[in-house]
């Protein structure tokens, strides 16, 4: 089959829509799920990222000693010396970034416009529609990343390997405990802005019009503002101009392009550079007081295999990602491999880290970040392995969420601490942790409103996450993918 004939094969099948039964049953799957499981309340680091909206927004305060204050006095469950470091100019020290409150602002606004409308004056930190807002922020955000990563699998092999490649990728990795229970911290708005920055790069291609150099830019600066490390992805821009140079693609009519987009990184990482400024009077944001780091004796063993949230042994679905690489890399060239450099240079700068288990948390949370890497890793193997072995890959996806639900359980309700047991205890907690899955299913906040007789506020808001679902489904359905990814290393078949 001829190249030209293989890219319309593809656009044909990818512009085949679900039925509508089809959509609707997955949006009541979604509705479902998050009704027993998402709750969406601040707690631990999260408390970091979101209290910017109630200090900035609400109090009109760079100061976020009251907010803090707020939260430790109600008992919200949080590391409180990280939130009681005062500096010398008098203000309270944040090392959380700014980038998940920028992205949830909008919703931030909207529900304090809608609560202007009634009589009550509620608390701008600690009212449950305000930090339901913003966990529907998050929430929102890395659903429409998936949607559109899904639809972008597809171009390039089955819906089968696309769906079961994202399910693994949900249900199987660490991402699973922080897109439900814990949404509050920046993984998913770090993985959200992630996997759009790599999807309109790749899709725009180096002859991107102006307006969309500097969204990528913006974007870009967006995501390095989430959490410090997502910087490395901006290394995707290089590696296009290098793939570009040798190619001999490469033009200088590319240099505006670099300088717009340069542009629209500055606009996106302002608000960061002007709150180190206030804060810590520094241009960069400082590392953390109690954690440093040691590039040249990396933790790598640790960081896959203790049981100290490795990253492995707490999601060992994520090794059959690793297996697809060399189809990957042949199927998109470039952008693989430079994914996969990203990749590793992660692991290398999260396994220098002094606390590279990442604290208290679910499984290794920093490398959340690599779900776009995972997802196009699974969907090349399974695609491989669907005409010789399809149910050698549904028991594979089916074993890995699997464990990662029993284990989620056994952190939860027997784990419960920053320590890593031994290997003994740490297996014999998957058989103690069965019986406490069920109590998984009971987390999320509007069976807790139900079951509490709040049965108003229950119903309000499922409504508002279907709607919430509902929009973001369609959003990410009708964006435009038009360009089929290019077939960068594979020869006609």
């Amino acid at each position: 089959m001829s190249l030209n004939a293989i890219r319309r094969h593809t656009f044909a099948t990818s512009r085949k829509h679900e039925p509508k039964g089809q959509r609707l049953l997955v949006l009541a799957a979604a509705l479902v799920l998050v009704s027993f499981c998402f709750k969406a309340v601040i707690q631990g680091d999260g408390i970091g990222y979101y209290s910017y909206l109630p200090s900035v927004v609400a109090d009109r305060s760079i100061d976020l000693a009251p907010t803090f204050d707020e939260f430790l006095a109600a008992g919200v469950p949080a590391q409180s010396s990280n939130l009681q470091m005062r500096l010398p100019n008098g203000l309270t020290a944040d090392y959380k970034q700014v980038g998940s409150a920028l992205m949830a602002l909008p919703f931030y606004l909207a529900t304090e416009a809608l609560l202007d409308l009634t009589p009550a004056r509620e608390d701008p930190a600690l009212d449950p529609a305000y930090q339901f807002a913003y966990t529907a922020a998050g929430l929102a955000y890395v659903l429409l990343a998936l949607v559109l990563l899904y639809r972008f699998a597809r171009r390039l092999w089955s819906r089968w390997s696309s769906a079961l490649a994202i399910a693994a990728a949900v249900f199987g990795t660490p991402l699973l405990a922080y897109l439900f229970f814990e949404p509050s911290y920046s993984h998913v708005f770090s993985v959200a802005a992630i996997t759009i920055f790599a999807l309109a790069l790749y899709l725009t291609g180096p002859d991107r019009r102006w307006w969309q150099w500097l969204v990528l830019g913006l974007v870009g600066g967006i995501m390095t503002i989430t959490h410090v490390q997502e910087i490395l992805f901006m290394a995707l821009v290089p590696a296009e101009m290098l793939w570009t140079i040798v190619t001999k693609k490469w033009s200088t009519r590319y240099l505006p392009g670099y300088a717009l987009l340069a542009l629209g990184f500055a606009i996106g990482v302002a608000p960061q550079v002007i709150l180190d400024q206030v804060l810590f009077n520094r241009w960069l944001p400082p590392p953390a007081p109690n954690i440093g780091f040691d590039f040249l004796h990396p933790h790598l063993a640790d960081m896959l295999f203790s049981t100290h949230h490795g990253w492995l042994s707490w999601t060992p679905l994520v090794a059959i990602a690793f297996l697809g690489f060399p189809l990957l890399v042949r199927r998109l060239g470039w952008f693989a491999v430079a994914l996969i450099a990203i990749g590793a240079g992660e692991l290398w700068l999260n396994a220098s880290l002094t606390d590279w288990w990442g604290g208290l948390g679910f499984g290794s949370r920093r490398l959340t970040d690599q779900t776009l890497l995972l997802v196009l890793g699974y969907a090349a193997l399974f695609d491989w392995l669907r005409r010789r072995a399809p149910q050698l890959v549904i028991g594979l996806v089916g074993a890995g969420v699997a464990w990662t639900l029993v284990l989620l359980a056994q952190y939860y309700y027997i784990i419960r601490a920053d320590i890593g047991p031994s290997w003994h205890d740490f297996l014999a907690g998957q058989f103690r942790a069965l019986p406490y899955v069920p109590r998984l299913f009971i987390q999320g906040t509007i069976i807790r409103d139900v079951a509490q007789g709040d049965f108003v506020a229950g119903l309000l808001t499922a409504l508002l996450l279907a709607m919430l679902l509902w929009v973001v489904l369609m959003l990410g359905r009708r964006i435009p993918i038009r360009k089929v990814p290019e077939p960068a290393l594979i020869k006609a078949r």
